[in-house]
C-alpha cells in the first residue's frame, strides 16, 4: 500500500497535506499559504481536523453557524472539526492567509486557551510575524523523514504557545478574565497521563491507575472524557498504537517485538487491535511505502483540504 503526501509549491499557493498522524496529544495534519484570487470561495463543507486560518493581508468573509464575520489582515478564524463553514475572498482586495490543520487529545484545550471557541471563532492576533515564520517553516519541512515529523509538530506547538501568550496579553490589556484550564479535575488527568506515558509498555489496569492517583475509576473516566474526549483505556490504546507505528516505521523489528514493547504479551491480540485502529495489519503498515507528490499548482493534489 502507498500513502501519498501532497506538496504543492507555486507563486500563489503552497500546501503540505495528508500528513499522517504522528502524535497523540497534538499533531499537524496539513498546512499552507495562499494569495487568493478575487472572490475565491471554499465550502461550505466540514473538515476532519480543526483548522486555523491566519489572515496576513486583504479582506474576506467567513461564515459558520449562520454568523458571518468580515476579516482583515491580522485576524484569525478557527473552524472546529466536523462543523460546516465557508469562506470567500473579497473581490476588490482578496486576502492572503496561512492555515494549519491539527488534531489530538489536547486540541480542544489548546483552542480554548488560545482564545478561540465555536461561539467566538474570530480574534485579532499580535504575533503575526512569528505565526507566519512557524507555518512557513512547516511547509518547507516536507521531506518524509521522521525528524521532520517531529519538527513540524514542534513548530505547531510553538505556534500555539505564542497564540496562548498573545491571548493572555490581550486579556490583561482589555481587563478580561485570563483563560484557564476548564476542568478543575484536570490535575488527576495530568497525573494519569504522566503515569501512562511512563508505563504504557507494562500491564496496566485502569482500576489500579485510579487507586494510585487517589480517585475511583468512574471519576477518573469522567475526568478524562471532559478533558481529553476519551476514556483512560482509549488514551492508553491510542498511545500504544502511535508508539507501535513509530517502531514499525523506524527500525528493522519483528511485529512480535513491537507488540511486547508497547505492552501486549500476545502478538495476535496486538495485531487485531492495530488493524481495528488503523485499517491495516502491523505487517502491512510496516511495508507501506510513503511517497511525496510534488505539484506545480493548486488542485493537482486530489486529497487537498485547504
Amino acid at each position: 500500500m502507498l500513502h501519498t503526501v501532497g506538496f504543492t509549491n507555486s507563486d500563489s499557493y503552497k500546501c503540505l497535506e495528508n500528513l499522517k498522524k504522528g502524535a497523540v496529544d497534538l499533531c499537524l495534519t496539513y498546512c499552507g499559504w495562499e494569495s487568493c484570487d478575487p472572490g475565491h470561495r471554499f465550502g461550505p463543507n466540514k473538515r476532519i481536523s480543526h483548522v486555523l486560518h491566519i489572515v496576513e493581508s486583504g479582506t474576506g468573509v467567513f461564515e459558520m453557524d449562520g454568523h458571518q464575520y468580515h476579516l482583515t489582515g491580522g485576524e484569525a478564524f478557527l473552524i472546529p472539526s466536523s462543523v460546516e463553514a465557508w469562506y470567500e475572498a473579497d473581490m476588490d482586495n482578496p486576502w492572503t492567509y496561512r492555515w494549519v490543520g491539527f488534531e489530538g487529545m489536547t486540541a480542544e484545550e489548546v483552542i480554548h486557551v488560545s482564545g478561540f471557541s465555536r461561539e467566538n471563532p474570530v480574534r485579532r492576533i499580535h504575533c503575526m510575524e512569528n505565526a507566519a515564520k512557524y507555518i512557513d517553516a512547516m511547509v518547507r519541512t516536507n521531506k518524509l523523514v521522521f525528524e521532520n515529523e517531529l519538527k513540524r509538530n514542534g513548530l505547531l506547538m510553538l505556534l500555539f504557545s505564542d497564540l496562548i501568550t498573545d491571548n493572555r496579553d490581550a486579556c490583561l490589556r482589555e481587563g478580561k478574565l485570563l483563560p484557564s484550564h476548564r476542568y478543575p479535575n484536570s490535575v488527576y488527568v495530568e497525573h494519569a497521563v504522566d503515569y501512562i506515558a511512563a508505563n504504557f509498555d507494562k500491564r496496566l489496569k485502569i482500576n489500579e491507575l485510579a487507586d494510585r492517583i487517589g480517585v475511583n475509576r468512574s471519576y477518573l473516566t469522567s475526568s478524562f472524557k471532559k478533558s481529553l474526549g476519551c476514556s483512560p483505556q482509549e488514551y492508553l490504546m491510542n498511545l500504544r498504537i502511535e508508539k507501535a507505528k513509530t517502531l514499525l516505521k523506524n527500525g528493522d523489528i519483528q511485529v512480535s517485538e513491537v507488540a511486547a514493547r508497547v505492552g501486549y504479551g500476545d502478538p495476535l491480540a496486538f495485531s487485531k487491535v492495530f488493524k481495528a485502529r488503523t485499517g491495516r495489519s502491523p505487517r502491512e503498515y510496516k511495508e507501506e511505502k510513503r511517497r511525496l507528490v510534488v505539484n506545480g499548482k493548486k488542485g493537482d493534489y486530489t486529497e487537498s483540504e485547504a
